[in-house]
């Protein structure tokens, strides 16, 4: 689309406007711009695409912030709008640099953002008339972007005029209305869809027919549809709207959908011949709702619905139906005779009248998950293993990455799921040859909107089918950069210790002649990137130094005494790890001046020094490598010892890893301290994508399955399933088990669940039973006394 980039804002949007209702008129659809997938969602819950014309109008609502502050806004992370000088190639005619001032700027801002609300409401009638979910979904998006460029310029407003700063605030809130309401229509249109469309089958509704539905060989074509359409939806959610959003939307309508087919099936009597049909039928609901409630929640406690009280009002009334269809389940399915001798021993010792214990999952919950709880009764304590499988199951069902719940997942239950990837990827990559060096220099800019440049927003190998020596090499990287942010002493030696001295040779690399060796284990470059941070300083000193006369024996000792002076500015895990590893290594092996912490703080440098291909820089390398020879730099090595000893006397030890099970507080602050540094996003960016893409084999892992077998697969498992396998199966489990016998209910023990039901509502659901409502029964079965003799148990009472 050919625009105008020269002359008058509000002159500019005019025909931005005027080209893009042509564009929409001509193809029926909204030209769209790509985000940066590293900024979507977050706090301000950024569109994953927004219409070319919202992206057009925050390029120049830049220009004009550039203009008034002679400075950049923050929202543009790229090449626009960092510094004053970027007026002379960005704006202006000819490179001529704009004259505006603040107050114009609000002007301008305003006037302009009024502009385009109009043009997307009319984009949005046009949509909803037509049904149009495309247009729809790019509307949502140009608005939330709009909202977030607004809150930023708000923030950032430096104008004595109070009223200035609020008419932006006013603005971004006309765009969150507008998104919000957007999300609304969204909701309502799919809930339309599924109450009008999906959920309506008058055959396998009709529960008075006294004929079997497709001879009581399936379920109802309802619940399946249903199925089929959340899990479609979802996919289109989870791709278009922002992630917050998409799941607000989402919760909606499972929530709404649900609200019909409860009331259906709670209030539904069916025939003798139907009661199959009826019970199969909610038997599938619960098997769907478990499978599409991790979608919503945000951690285990959630999903199994303990501590109602504190959880969203959506979520709490999603396990209030799901607990309503499963007393229905209950009560409608099981045998009269089950009935009978539960029910014959006194209505006070049936335990589901008793009130449910607070802490405890939903029973519908535990039921729907039998494979995970083999005893209803004993749910004291969840066994490990289940805890990490329904943790991880949220995590992986989330419309974008949670960081603080990944590392949650690494490094709860003493990091078994952490140990676990570690050891494997260790084992795996040392049967390659190659030991392969991790790239973290490159900084490239992907196609996105509002990309930032610094390479992480960029997908880890994405097209690969088959898991390399460099996957390895990354995903050792990763979880030890991880664990020396998060872990104490006792958490290095038991975990990352333990995988990394469990492979042969693995202490070469400490070799004082393998210091020149660029070419290192990952663990060993995760160490080392600790202190990489602060060499610069170091090294420019030194180098003006050398510039100015310094030998290189003075250039040496100033690299030492440098050392010293920054060493409280370190990350403590540097001083924790180089004393185990130094405990750790065998007196075979003599690194450089018999220190390892010397011997990596040398080879950090000598690497640093490498990539500045200078002659004075590679020589002063060198002779660093040569530092502990013919004693004389023995003070200040000393030294430098005794300062890291001293430091490690005052740094308190912490709780460690445990703490990411203590408190969501700490859990931000440690993922927030990883997500500071590009290594830090990279490294919880290649874990999230290797756990997404390899999910199987790590739940098979954590179910117990291929126990002798430890080795990470070969190939990267992407969990995409073809349309025939959603539309007959749960997740891996085949529709209507209970129908065809496959799943065998004990219902005895369900009945000794705790479920906190009156004695009239069972007696309701009971009465609603076929046995109950055919006037012939009594008088044609053998246990007919059956009826009358529970009846006037709950009459007695």
């Amino acid at each position: 689309m050919e625009l105008m980039e020269d002359g008058n804002l509000m002159d500019k949007v005019l025909i931005l406007i005027q080209r893009d209702m042509e564009y929409y008129n001509k193809k029926q659809t909204v030209l769209q711009e790509i985000i940066c997938p590293g900024i979507v969602g977050g706090r301000l819950d950024f569109p994953r695409s927004a219409s070319f014309a919202a992206v057009k109008l925050v390029l120049w609502w830049e220009e004009e912030f550039l203009a008034a502050y002679r400075r950049g806004s923050g929202f543009m992370q790229g090449e626009v709008g960092k510094t004053e000088s970027s007026l002379t190639t960005t704006g202006g005619c000819g490179g001529i640099v704009k004259a505006s001032d603040p107050s114009k700027f609000i002007t301008l801002i305003t006037k302009s953002s009024d502009e385009l609300l109009g043009h997307l409401h009319v984009l949005t009638q046009e949509a909803l008339d037509h049904a149009d979910l495309t247009v729809l979904t790019g509307t949502i998006g140009a608005a939330a972007l709009l909202k977030n460029c607004l809150w930023c310029y708000a923030q950032n407003t430096e104008n004595p005029k109070l009223e200035d700063g609020d008419k932006l605030l006013k603005c971004q809130k006309k765009y969150q209305d507008m998104g919000e309401a957007l999300a609304e229509r969204l909701l309502d249109l799919h809930c339309r869809l599924l109450s009008l469309y999906i959920l309506q089958d008058s055959d396998s509704l009709d529960w008075e027919n006294q004929k079997a539905f497709c001879e009581n060989e399936r379920g109802s074509y309802v619940v399946q549809m249903w199925w089929l359409y959340m899990q479609g939806t979802k996919e289109d959610l989870w791709n278009t709207v922002p992630p917050k959003m998409a799941q607000r939307v989402f919760s909606g309508m499972l929530n709404e959908s649900l609200t019909i087919l409860t009331v259906r099936y709670s209030q539904a009597r069916p025939s003798e011949y139907r009661t199959p049909l009826h019970t199969t039928d909610i038997s599938n609901l619960l098997l769907c709702v478990y499978k599409l409630l991790p979608s919503i929640c945000n951690s285990r406690e959630e999903l199994m619905g303990m501590h109602l009280n504190s959880q969203s009002k959506i979520l709490r009334d999603v396990h209030s139906k799901c607990q309503e269809l499963l007393t229905c389940l209950i009560l409608r399915g099981s045998p009269l005779e089950s009935l009978y001798k539960v029910f014959s021993k006194g209505l006070d010792k049936v335990s589901i009248f008793k009130p449910r214990r607070s802490g405890e999952p939903c029973p519908w919950f535990v039921f729907a998950a039998r494979g995970l709880f083999p005893d209803y009764s004993k749910w004291d304590e969840l066994p490990e293993a289940t805890e990490l499988i329904l943790e991880l199951t949220v995590l992986l069902s989330q419309p974008q990455p949670n960081w603080a719940q990944l590392l949650k997942v690494l490094l709860m239950k003493n990091c078994k799921i952490y140990l676990l990837l570690l050891t494997c990827s260790i084992a795996e990559h040392s049967k390659s040859s190659l030991n392969l060096q991790t790239d973290k220099s490159g900084k490239e800019k992907c196609n996105g909107f509002l990309c930032s440049g610094d390479g992480t927003c960029r997908n880890v190998d994405t097209t690969a089918n088959y898991l390399t020596a460099t996957h390895y090499y990354d995903l050792i990287y990763s979880l030890s950069h991880v664990v020396l942010y998060c872990g104490n002493l006792g958490d290095f030696e038991r975990v990352l210790m333990k995988a990394i001295t469990g492979q042969e040779n693995w202490f070469q690399c400490f070799e004082r002649r393998q210091v020149w060796n660029q070419i290192r284990p990952a663990w060993y470059l995760s160490i080392t990137d600790l202190i990489q941070p602060h060499l610069s300083p170091i090294i420019g000193t030194v180098l003006s130094a050398m510039e100015t006369g310094a030998s290189m024996y003075q250039a040496c000792s100033i690299v030492l005494q440098s050392f010293v002076q920054i060493w409280q500015c370190l990350h403590p895990a540097f001083t924790r790890i180089t004393q185990l590893l130094q405990d750790l290594l065998p007196t075979s092996v003599t690194p450089l001046g018999d220190s390892v912490l010397l011997h990596l703080l040398i080879s950090a440098l000598y690497s640093e020094l490498l990539k500045m291909k200078e002659e004075q820089a590679m020589g002063l390398g060198e002779a660093l490598c040569g530092v502990d020879e013919d004693n004389k730099h023995t003070k200040e090595i000393q030294e430098l010892l005794e300062e890291a000893t001293n430091c490690m006397e005052y740094e308190p030890d912490t709780k460690g890893c445990k703490r990411v099970e203590d408190n969501l507080q700490i859990l931000e602050i440690l993922v927030s301290d990883i997500l500071m540094t590009d290594c830090g996003k990279r490294s919880l960016k290649v874990i999230q994508h290797f756990v997404k893409n390899n999910s199987d084999w790590l739940l098979m892992k954590l179910r117990g399955g291929d126990t002798d077998g430890a080795n990470l697969p070969n190939v990267v498992n992407r969990r995409d399933q073809p349309l025939l396998h959603l539309m007959f199966f749960i997740g891996d489990t085949p529709f209507d088990q209970m129908m065809v016998g496959e799943w065998k209910v004990n219902w005895l023990d369900l009945f000794g669940v705790p479920m906190g039901l009156s004695k009239d509502r069972v007696f309701a659901q009971i009465t609603s039973r076929w046995e109950f409502l055919d006037s012939q029964f009594p008088s044609t079965r053998r246990q007919g006394y059956i009826v009358p003799h529970i009846s006037s148990l709950f009459k007695q009472t």
